[in-house]
């Protein structure tokens, strides 16, 4: 499907155009991504036969039909919602998605627009600047188009040297500097405001992102020697994850809090063990207060020394619609989400409402979209109805083990700790959190805005394997044809390139 046809089919869907785009003629620096009408564009998505990632429109029919009932749902249940795609300003996708997750985020954007409204005009910033783009959108009088984050983006590249080229950039290293801005900004505002003659406060002061977006580990260290056990807690905005070939999300977690002995070059120096000498040890990370917003970066770019290069891991990682933090990840005595379990309370339970996808084969090039579930990032939604449904009962959900077998339900419970929990399988209220089960999912792929169908997440979890062999020259056996045509050569088909890389989860 042409760029033109698409453009069309979401003009339809949506029953308004987008805005006319002049910025058509962006340089693209980065080689390996072909740049067309002010957007990046994958050259190619062997994946999808040809097809690439707008393969599930098709070109009318009941494609098109199925995308257009999701349209009338959104303008029945979310009338305020807006729908906006962003301009591509040469390689600028890493900002796109990641500025449209937050978005996203209801109680971010509500919290960062009544900032804007209460607090004096200040110097210009990353924060003003994000807060002038959400309200530009937030005013908009259509439900769909197209705005120019130019301003913004001019924010950005004065801020940070790293963003001022047009070479493609890393989406998580976005997301790290613009959170770790906006919080040093709103923590120098506070300092400020406040006066010589107040009393220091007896709690440390957050702000409204470390109160969205912060959670708090504690790495437990345990002596061999004296078997004393040292803590320190660690805040945390994000949490990135080392992915293995067919891992469900909820064992990448379990990896990423998995004990570890130190021991040789990396002992730990003991205060208890004869005034601080170098013992082994046992260290285990675990959680002690869960954030309201889990944003989760997976690990995909690796780099391999063989090679003196990163490359792109392509494994498949489904990313459920429902995660529970595994419960060994708990430190003892600390929060539960209230919900009665086998073993007593439930840890923190999750809903996915935002993804960004990284398209492409290797690290330094390649595209960034962004998928957001709509009417979804309101925890303040989300808790109420966890506790209207938290009554009606509790069941199994299927395990990890069963995610590897086959291509999964996009609305599906991630947690489970063994193979056996998934017999005797019943209802399970941790689906009913998700305040609109039902809700599409809309796509950004910078100025372009499509509705996408449930089903087509579970093309973004990534690859069993790094891809089937078939016959060359096409799909089919190494066997002979007739006439006794000789065998043809069987080849590595390549794997799916189109891989969720940020997932943003709302606590239930």
């Amino acid at each position: 499907m042409v760029l033109g046809q698409i453009r069309s089919a979401a003009a339809s869907l949506f029953g308004t155009g987008t805005a006319n785009n002049n910025n058509n003629n962006n340089n693209n620096n980065s080689g390996a991504v072909q740049t067309q009408n002010n957007g990046e564009r994958t050259a190619q998505n062997a994946s999808s036969g040809g097809g690439g990632m707008f393969s599930f429109l098709g070109v009318g029919g009941s494609a098109a039909s199925k995308n257009s009932r999701s349209v009338k749902s959104l303008s029945t249940t979310e009338e305020n919602e807006k729908f906006f795609g962003f301009e591509n300003f040469g390689n600028t996708c890493y900002v796109n998605s990641v500025v449209q997750a937050l978005y996203a985020t209801k109680e971010f954007r509500g919290r960062l627009l009544a900032h804007k409204e209460q607090e004096a005009p200040t110097e210009e910033s990353l924060l003003t600047c994000l807060a002038e783009l959400f309200q530009q959108i937030t005013n908009q009088r259509r439900k769909t188009g197209t705005i120019s984050p130019k301003k913004f983006m001019s924010r950005v590249r004065a801020d940070n040297e790293l963003f001022r080229s047009y070479m493609h950039q890393d989406a998580h290293e976005f997301l790290n500097f613009l959170m770790n801005n906006l919080c040093e900004t709103l923590e120098t505002e506070h300092r400020k405001m406040r006066t010589g003659d107040e009393p220091e406060p007896q709690t440390h002061w957050r702000s409204f992102v470390q109160e969205i977006f912060q959670g708090c580990l504690t790495s437990e260290t345990k002596c061999l020697q004296c078997e004393r056990v040292t803590r320190r807690d660690e805040p945390f905005l994000d949490l990135s994850l080392d992915i293995e070939p067919n891992a469900s999300l909820s064992a990448c977690l379990r990896k990423f809090g998995q004990a570890e002995v130190l021991r040789d070059s990396e002992k730990f120096r003991c205060e208890y063990c004869g005034g601080g000498t170098y013992q082994e040890a046992r260290r285990q990370l675990r959680f002690a207060s869960a954030p309201k917003v889990l944003a989760l970066h997976l690990k995909r770019f690796k780099y391999i020394e063989s090679l003196g290069q990163y490359r792109k891991l392509c494994h498949r990682v489904p990313f459920p619609n429902t995660l529970r933090i595994p419960a060994e990840m708990m430190a003892s005595g600390q929060e539960k989400d209230g919900q009665s379990g086998a073993g007593g309370s439930l840890p923190p339970l999750y809903r996915l409402y935002a993804v960004v996808v990284h398209l492409g084969s290797g690290p330094n090039h390649g595209h960034y979209v962004c998928l957001t579930k709509s009417g979804m990032g309101d925890t303040a939604t989300a808790t109420t109805t966890s506790a209207a449904t938290a009554s009606e009962g509790t069941g199994s959900v299927p395990s990890d083990a069963a995610e590897t077998s086959s291509p999964p339900v996009p609305m599906s419970v991630d947690g489970v700790d063994s193979p056996s929990d998934s017999q005797a399988m019943s209802p399970t209220p941790d689906v009913e959190c998700d305040a609109a089960s039902d809700a599409a999912w809309v796509l950004f792929d910078d100025d372009l805005v499509e509705v996408m169908p449930t089903e087509s997440l579970s093309r973004f979890y990534g690859a069993t394997t790094e891809g089937p062999l078939t016959a060359q020259g096409g799909v089919g056996t190494s066997r002979g044809g007739g006439g006794g045509a000789p065998p043809k050569p069987l080849v590595k088909a390549e794997p799916n390139t189109e891989h969720g890389y940020l997932l943003f989860y709302a606590r239930c």
